[in-house]
C-alpha cells in the first residue's frame, strides 16, 4: 500500500473519532494524526502518497494545510480522499439558524473550506446515498462532473460502520431510565426533546442520564439551553449530567439505562448525515426512540429495530412532545440480540471500508476543478488573516483594551 497519511479524530469520543478507528482498520500502517496537531509539520516529514480525510470540517481543514506544506516543500502532490460525512452546506444552514451566528458568514465559512476541498479531492465518500447524490451536484457545479469518465465511482458510499470498542449488550427489559448519547448538535431538537421528557416524568418515574454534550468550537447552545431549563424544572432532581464520557467506558455508564432518544430539527441536514448514537445504542441494547430522517434511522425503523417519533416540524411542537412522551411509558422492551446483530453483521468496517482500500493500493488522480488554485489560494489567505488576528489578541495592548472595552459595557 501506499504511504497513507490519514487525518481524523484520534480522540475516544463522538462519531469523528469512531470514524477514524474504522477508516485506519481499513488502511493498515496508515500515519494517523489528529486534525488538531501541528500536522503540516508532520506531513513533510512523511511526505506521504496518499492524504485521507475522516470525519467533516476540521480533518478537511487539516488536510488543505497539508497540501499547501508539501507544495511549499517541493514535495510530490499527493492523491487525496475527501471524506464527506453529512453535507456540509446543510450543517452550515443548520448552524446558522440554531445558534444565532450570522448566515452569511456561515456560508462563506462553507465555501471556502469546502469549495476548495470538492475542487482539489481525487476520490469522495459519504455516509450515504442522499449525500453522495449532493456531492456530486457540488461538483457539478465546480466543472468537475464532465471531467469523469460515465460509471466511474467519483463517490463511494461508506456508511456508518457496526464496529464498536465493546462487545454488544444484552436486550434491556422494559424500563424508564433514558440514556442521552452524543453531541447537542445543530441539528438535535433538544427543545421538544426536554418538553417530552417532562411530561412523561409528570406522568411516571422517569429519570435521565446525559451522556453527551455541547461540541466545543462549533456549538453550545443547544446543550446550555437544555441544562438550563432541565436544572430549572420541576424535576431537576431526576436529570444526571456525564458529558463526553469516553468510548472505553461508555457501556458501564449504560448498564442500568432501558431507553434512548434521538430528535430531528427541521432541515435537510437529517436526510444527508449519519446518526451513530442510534447504532450505538442499539449495540448496547437499548430500546431506541428516533425521528426516522436519517436514511440509516430509516432503514433501521424498516427492520423493526427503531421505533420513529413524528418530527415538530411536521406535527407541531406539542404534538411532538407528547407523542415522545406517550412512547417512553408504553412497556416495551429492545429488540432481542440476535436480530440486532444480524443487521449489523453485514456493516462492518472491513467490509463497507473496500471502495476506500481498493483505491488506496492504487489511487487514481483525478483532474482538478478549473477553479481550484482560485480557491484554494482564498482559503490559505482566509487562514493566515485569521492567524494574525488571534496573534494579535494575545497581545496585551488587545488585553487591556478589550478590558477597558468590558468596563465602558458595564457603565
Amino acid at each position: 500500500m501506499s504511504r497513507v497519511l490519514l487525518l481524523g479524530d484520534t480522540g475516544d469520543g463522538g462519531f469523528a473519532a469512531l470514524r477514524t478507528r474504522h477508516f485506519a482498520a481499513v488502511l493498515p500502517g496508515a500515519s494517523v494524526l489528529d486534525w488538531r496537531e501541528s500536522v503540516t509539520d508532520r506531513a513533510v516529514q512523511l511526505s506521504p502518497d496518499v492524504v485521507v480525510t475522516a470525519g467533516n470540517h476540521g480533518p478537511t481543514r487539516a488536510a488543505m494545510r497539508v497540501l499547501d506544506a508539501l507544495a511549499a516543500a517541493g514535495l510530490p502532490e499527493p492523491a487525496f480522499w475527501l471524506d464527506v460525512a453529512g453535507d456540509p452546506f446543510a450543517e452550515a444552514q443548520a448552524a446558522a439558524h440554531a445558534t444565532g451566528a450570522v448566515a452569511a458568514e456561515v456560508a462563506a465559512e462553507a465555501q471556502l473550506v469546502w469549495g476548495a476541498a470538492y475542487a482539489r479531492a481525487d476520490a469522495f465518500s459519504s455516509v450515504c446515498e442522499p449525500g453522495r447524490s449532493a456531492l456530486l451536484g457540488a461538483l457539478g457545479l465546480l466543472g468537475r462532473l464532465p471531467l469523469f469518465r460515465p460509471g466511474e465511482e467519483a463517490c463511494s458510499v461508506i456508511p456508518c460502520a457496526t464496529d464498536f470498542p465493546d462487545e454488544p449488550g444484552p436486550a434491556r427489559p422494559p424500563g424508564l431510565r433514558v440514556a442521552l448519547l452524543g453531541g447537542f448538535n445543530t441539528w438535535f431538537d433538544d427543545t421538544t426533546l426536554l418538553a417530552g421528557l417532562l411530561l412523561a416524568m409528570d406522568r411516571g418515574p422517569v429519570e435521565v442520564r446525559v451522556f453527551g454534550g455541547a461540541i466545543p468550537g462549533h456549538t453550545t447552545e443547544g446543550y446550555a439551553r437544555f441544562t438550563a431549563g432541565a436544572a430549572a424544572s420541576r424535576h431537576a432532581a431526576r436529570f444526571r449530567f456525564h458529558p463526553w464520557v469516553p468510548h472505553s467506558t461508555l457501556a458501564e455508564h449504560l448498564a442500568d439505562c432501558h431507553v434512548s432518544v434521538c430528535l430531528d430539527r427541521a432541515g435537510p441536514e437529517a436526510g444527508l448525515g449519519a446518526r451513530t448514537r442510534v447504532l450505538y445504542a442499539l449495540h448496547r441494547g437499548l430500546r431506541v426512540l428516533a425521528t426516522p430522517g436519517s436514511p440509516i434511522v430509516g432503514e433501521l425503523v424498516d427492520a423493526g429495530l427503531v421505533e420513529p417519533l413524528p418530527a415538530a416540524h411536521v406535527v407541531g411542537d406539542a404534538a411532538a412532545a407528547e407523542a415522545l412522551a406517550a412512547a417512553l411509558l408504553r412497556p416495551v422492551g429492545a429488540p432481542p440480540k440476535g436480530a440486532r446483530r444480524a443487521w449489523m453483521a453485514d456493516r462492518t468496517a472491513d467490509r463497507l471500508g473496500t471502495p476506500l482500500r481498493s483505491w488506496a493500493l492504487s489511487p487514481a488522480r483525478l483532474p482538478p476543478a478549473p477553479a481550484a488554485t482560485v480557491l484554494a489560494g482564498a482559503l490559505a489567505e482566509r487562514d493566515r488573516a485569521l492567524a494574525e488576528l488571534q496573534r494579535h489578541r494575545a497581545t496585551p495592548t488587545f488585553r487591556l483594551m478589550a478590558g477597558l472595552h468590558g468596563l465602558v459595557k458595564r457603565g
